[in-house]
């Protein structure tokens, strides 16, 4: 005999899992053939050998995988290892570094100042040319 569901599973179902009867359902294979949309069910390898020679067959796959995830796990990690290597600094480095990048900063704000003087100096020519020309006797 079938036992009989309760209540509470149905709720379950129902109101807090309701995506639950679509994730247990065999999984389908849609495919669009001339117009026509072909749905079938999805079917698993098949099974050949006794089960001590499939599991073998499982074990060898891990295996390679395993194998595939740790040389990528050390190419990851050297290529880490040489990233850091090539852009490490020491202490020293590090303050000789601020100070040059401090002192082209100072440089390039003087610049900037004397542009600045300089485009002033123009502006007062060019206003006192200008004033020469507006009083001029004809």
């Amino acid at each position: 005999m079938t036992s009989p569901i309760s209540s509470k599973d149905k709720f379950y179902e129902k109101v807090i899992n309701p995506y639950l009867p679509e994730v247990m359902k065999h999984p389908q294979a849609n495919e669009m053939r001339e117009g026509v949309l072909h749905i079938r069910g999805v079917q698993g390898p098949k099974k050949t050998g006794s089960m001590e020679t499939r599991l073998e067959e499982v074990e060898q796959e891990i295996f390679r995988c395993q194998g595939m995830v740790e040389r990528g796990l050390n190419a990851n990690h050297s290529m880490i290892t040489e990233f850091t290597r090539d852009h490490k600094l020491d202490n020293e480095n590090i303050g000789e570094a601020m100070f040059k990048l401090h002192e082209r900063i100072e440089h390039l704000q003087a610049q900037i100042y004397d542009l600045q003087n300089q485009n002033c100096e123009y502006e007062s020519r060019f206003n006192r040319m200008s004033l020469a020309i507006d009083f001029r006797i004809p």
